[in-house]
């Protein structure tokens, strides 16, 4: 039986080892970039740090991270880009804006003397009548459209420039410029738990459990072919 077990132990370390080297391998791509963003912000190196994340860690403020092990590594969550889809709704709605205004801007060169007094009336806050007032209500008209308009295109662009930031951050190569809205893709996120020291802004040293997200982008269906991004901090939260 002795014999048996013992015939059995290179093999068993053999596997203990793999699965050893495997976590450690999980987690050395996420141990580098968290590394080198605390140490970036412990040396208010904002150009490092702006390279690789979203978020700040100001040693002023949330103070600087002398060290830190990473306790927990989460499942990789995937979710569609949606980037060309909210390229294409931005250029839409600006382009439904841009011919609302065309058509403001005629009606207001046709009718520009009764929209000087309709203004002026507004402003003293007295009552119109006849024509005047029939200007009166076209242009509020005119006016509320043209917000709805604008707050569309706002919105719409809003919602591209989300999906753009971390995605643009991601694949940036400055010798080889991407234009993610010409992709389709998936935007990948992984939740990391850390226990951190930090050197507080008044000279005092905490252990604090910190989470922290960290994003990619892979894009695929462009010019480039598939273009798989880098890991981008996202996200700092304290727990």
């Amino acid at each position: 039986m002795r014999r048996k077990l013992l015939s059995w132990l290179p093999a068993m370390a053999a596997v203990l080892t793999l699965v050893v080297l495997s976590a450690c391998s999980g987690s050395s791509g996420e141990q580098q970039v968290l590394k080198k963003y605390f140490d970036a912000s412990r040396l208010r190196d904002n150009r490092t740090t702006a390279n690789i994340a979203t978020v700040s860690f100001r040693p002023s403020e949330e103070g600087s991270v002398q060290s830190f092990s990473i306790e927990t590594v989460g499942e990789e969550m995937r979710t569609p880009l949606g980037i060309k889809e909210l390229s294409n709704a931005y250029e839409q709605a600006k382009a439904v804006e841009e011919e609302f205004s065309k058509n403001k801007k005629t009606y207001q060169d046709e009718n520009l003397e009764a929209i000087d007094r309709v203004l002026r009336a507004e402003r003293e806050n007295t009552s119109l009548r006849g024509r005047d007032l029939e200007v009166q209500t076209a242009w509020t008209k005119w006016r509320e459209e043209m917000a709805v308009s604008a707050k569309k295109v706002s919105d719409a662009q809003q919602a591209l420039s989300a999906a753009r930031s971390v995605a643009e951050l991601s694949v940036f190569d400055a010798s080889n410029p991407v234009d993610v809205t010409q992709y389709d893709g998936d935007m990948i996120s992984k939740e990391i738990t850390i226990n951190a020291r930090i050197r507080t802004p008044d000279d005092q040293n905490v252990e604090k459990a910190l989470k922290v997200t960290i994003k990619r982008a892979v894009l695929r269906g462009g010019p480039a072919g598939e273009i798989s991004g880098r890991w981008i901090i996202t996200s700092i939260q304290q727990m």
